[in-house]
């Protein structure tokens, strides 16, 4: 017997009516998770959904993972549909379960008309842009754990440092680096501009390329489009498959794959690889590397044999140790594409150690001027912030300097400073006791003592 869950999936307005005339509960939880109106919105229905608002259904009502139908409005990018939630009192700083709101993706895919009805609405763009914020220190800094952000209604949402969204990370890193490029602190990589510039170009190609991942947009009709990056080499092809991502890269009869998983195979390898099944290659082929789900049997296995890969090298670059994969392996994507170009310029075994120590050079540079951005602007935000915001981003400083600062690192000592003038001697300063106690009183650990010796040697008194 059909469902209303289904009737609304077959988008059949007519059976969808009869069975709210008999009686079907219009905010019910159905089969799958979602209520009638969070389904229609799914389907991008506005038909059904302006039905199912005069038979009362609730806007704000949540599904299985705290969505409400107005986030997958906006996910679809229906302005008409979000214009007809807001007038029957949609929430705009409604958050799901992982503490997203309304507003992240707009943001964060540049949807300048969806943002401006959104804020019009009431949508907060400082609570968005902490969630944001929070995210991008967790996986630059590659923190476990969580911390909290602020609603407008000053309540606290809990929002894990780790998971992110390959679809727009690219763009988020292709846009740092080509500010890194531009900035003093890059002054002594002048030389290596023009490569810089190159580099931020692939990348932007493949911020378009992925963004036809999103929900429900039809990508035949933008094929001429895609083809068209895709024949740009280097092609970047990001690849989710089975909760990882990863990079593939593209150049020539070279194919390279940046896995820095903690558990990869490949463990703290970049491989390079020579294509010798160049005919595999096709822009249909590619295009179903990006578009399909893919199995961790097909990526790591079956990709292999299909495109005849031998392994020629490797770039050693760092595992990742926590945050997202997507984010790692997007960085680690910065110097594959640096030494992909020079290696192929020579072929001597000195020149290419030297390209190697270069690349990975350059990336350690950005990757540092990034962080440190990123850290200056969290204090910026924390100086600026109520009481409440300052607790919030007190506990994200207190995380970098506990889990990431160490005493023998130069670059770490100005974050300890910088992050100990904010803490210490301010009412979060108990926040630096904490994890003492937790750490080092009560539970004595490695991790506890090396934090004791820091604030110790940054004047902190230990009792």
């Amino acid at each position: 017997m059909l469902s209303l869950a289904d009737a609304i999936l077959q988008e059949d307005i007519d059976i969808v009516r009869r069975m709210l005339r008999y009686g079907e509960d219009v905010n019910q939880i159905d089969e799958y998770g979602f209520t009638p109106l969070i389904e229609a919105a799914i389907v991008d229905n506005e038909e059904i959904s302006t039905l199912l608002l005069k038979q009362g259904a609730d806007p704000n009502k949540q599904d299985v993972t705290g969505g409400t139908a107005l986030q997958w409005a906006v996910e679809n990018n229906n302005q008409s549909l979000c214009k007809l939630l807001l007038t029957h009192r949609a929430n705009p700083n409604a958050y799901n379960f992982s503490g997203q709101p309304v507003l992240v993706m707009p943001i964060l895919r540049q949807q300048s008309d969806l943002r401006h009805l959104l804020v019009s609405a009431g949508a907060d763009v400082i609570f968005a842009q902490d969630y944001i914020n929070t995210k991008l220190l967790g996986h630059m800094y590659e923190l476990v754990g969580t911390a909290d952000i602020v609603d407008p209604q000053n309540q606290f949402v809990d929002v894990d440092f780790e998971g992110f969204y390959l679809e727009v990370t690219i763009g988020l890193i292709s846009e740092s680096l080509a500010q890194f490029q531009n900035h003093f602190a890059a002054r002594q990589l002048r030389r290596y501009a023009g490569l810089s510039q190159f580099i931020v170009e692939v990348m932007r190609r493949a911020t378009q390329l992925i963004k036809y991942q999103q929900y429900r947009v039809d990508i035949k009709k933008h094929m001429p489009q895609i083809d068209t990056y895709i024949r740009q080499e280097p092609v970047l092809i990001p690849v989710g498959y089975e909760g990882h991502a990863i990079t593939f890269i593209k150049r020539g009869n070279i194919w390279v794959k940046c896995d820095r998983r903690e558990d990869s195979r490949l463990y703290d390898n970049v491989m390079f690889y020579r294509i010798h099944n160049k005919e595999n290659v096709t822009p249909e082929f590619i295009k179903k590397l990006i578009y399909k789900k893919q199995s961790s049997a097909f990526v790591n296995e079956d990709l292999d044999a299909i495109l005849g890969l031998e392994p020629i090298t490797e770039l050693k670059v760092e595992a990742q140790i926590s945050g997202n994969c997507s984010w790692a392996n997007v960085e680690a994507s910065i110097p594959a594409l640096f030494f992909l170009v020079l290696m192929q310029t020579s072929h001597d075994a000195q020149a290419i150690a030297y390209y190697k120590t270069l690349a990975l050079n350059y990336f350690h540079r950005w990757r540092e001027w990034n962080k440190d951005r990123a850290l200056h602007q969290c204090v910026q935000s924390y100086q600026e912030g109520d009481a409440i915001r300052k607790a919030c981003k007190a506990e994200i400083l207190a995380a970098i300097l506990f889990q990431r600062c160490e005493l023998n690192n130069s670059g770490d000592r100005e974050r300890i400073e910088l992050i100990l003038s904010v803490l210490l001697k301010s009412p979060y300063e108990y926040i630096l006791h904490n994890y003492l106690r937790v750490y080092f009183f009560e539970n004595y650990t490695e991790e506890g003592k090396r934090f004791a010796d820091l604030l110790k040697e940054f004047g902190y008194k230990i009792r």
